[in-house]
């Protein structure tokens, strides 16, 4: 008997589905290739329906698939002519603004990252259920959660750069919320990693094709700059004990170093008290850590710096450029170069579907609309009944 008859009529439609897209994908490459000056594309490997059967290659018990561990690869392979330079002088983003980078000497990465940048994603949630990611079946597109498209956007952003990516399932805290892990988790992966970008699940790059080194570019986040965060809304209740506004912890830049770890055990017994008296009330309100960061360690660290005294240890970008989204705009925070759909997060699904067809779209025009033969125009000749004329 074949193996794909082993299979029941759902999992042979899913694994011809990868395999189509694995195919379509490796096309798509090779029409692109040569279009920008690119280092060495990685290797693509695709699986045919031979080997479906072959256990090696199983990812499930219940439904066999074509294996797909160089997925990464082959979405790097997809988006890397669509790639924006680190040092391009200027882009439009999704909105129609024109984003323009600072003169040439004043740049402050010239190199690429790669795997030493980190995209953290870490949650202590199961996330089992059906279109969770970690539900026992693949969850299908109709029925993904915003939670899933949420990582799986930052899984995707990640591949498209060469990036490291991680989700750690975190533990529990006994006397605070759980929110504080990422304070503890981020400071623990920048012992590993040059830089750590943390994300909350409703943050998403509505400009995938651009880089995190263009951003550090444009926002001037240079080798002295420990941290860099989003300002929030001017509004209530964002605003600290001091009256300010608050800075939003959702994304955050983090880049290594023996100033950056200090800084992160500060706020991370900010509830304790050691250091930062009052502080213990963020334990479990609203904004927990984003509290604690704002209204206590930004004003006091690394033994009486301040936010103010030395505003290039720690960045606060425009609520504009890095949170919100266009639905508040009116609010200052249209979320033009990283969004966080903190009122509207089942919109996350959208924003997901948008960053995949952003490079498949052009693709499958490509391949189904500017090849000879696919495509044949009748419009020089004129009809007559049942026949076809050439045009006198």
């Amino acid at each position: 008997m074949a193996a794909a008859a082993l299979f029941s009529q759902s999992c042979r439609r899913i694994s011809l589905l990868l395999l189509i897209i694995s195919l379509t994908l490796a096309i798509a490459a090779g029409l692109y290739h040569g279009f920008f000056s690119r280092p060495t594309r990685p290797k693509v490997i695709i699986y045919g329906p031979s080997e479906l059967s072959d256990p090696a290659k199983q990812h499930s018990e219940t439904c066999p698939l074509p294996a797909l561990d160089n997925l990464s690869n082959i979405i790097r392979t997809l988006w890397a002519p669509l790639v924006l330079p680190i040092t391009a002088p200027e882009f439009v983003t999704a909105g129609g603004k024109v984003k323009k980078l600072p003169p040439p000497e004043k740049l402050v990465q010239r190199e690429p990252l790669g795997n030493r940048l980190l995209i953290l994603d870490l949650d202590n949630r199961d996330f089992s259920d059906d279109g969770g990611i970690f539900a026992k079946d693949l969850p299908s597109w109709d029925r993904l959660s915003m939670q899933s498209a949420g990582f799986l956007s930052h899984y995707l952003y990640a591949s498209i750069h060469g990036y490291s990516y991680k989700f750690l399932r975190v533990p529990k805290y006994k006397d605070r919320a759980p929110h504080w892990s990422k304070v503890i988790f981020t400071k623990e992966m920048l012992k590993e990693f040059d830089m750590v970008i943390t994300l909350d699940y409703d943050v998403m790059f509505p400009n995938p094709h651009v880089p995190i080194e263009w951003l550090l570019n444009y926002w001037q986040i240079g080798p002295d700059t420990l941290v860099a965060m989003a300002q929030d809304p001017n509004r209530q209740p964002n605003y600290d004990v001091r009256g300010n506004v608050n800075v939003n912890t959702g994304f955050i830049i983090s880049r290594a170093g023996n100033l950056t770890q200090r800084l992160f055990q500060d706020w991370a017994e900010c509830p304790s008290e050691k250091r930062y008296k009052g502080c213990a009330k963020w334990k479990n309100e609203l904004f927990h850590e984003q509290s604690g960061f704002s209204s206590f360690v930004r004003y006091d660290f690394l033994d009486g710096f301040s936010v103010d005294t030395h505003p290039n240890y720690i960045k606060t970008l425009p609520c504009d450029e890095a949170n919100g989204t266009p639905l508040v705009a009116d609010w200052g925070c249209s979320g033009q170069l990283v969004r966080h759909y903190w009122g509207h997060k089942k919109l996350t699904n959208e924003v997901f579907a948008s960053n995949v067809m952003s490079a498949f779209a052009p693709l499958i025009v490509q391949n189904a609309y500017k090849k000879p033969g696919i495509v044949v125009d009748f419009r020089n000749k004129v009809l007559d009944g049942a026949q076809v004329l050439d045009h006198v």
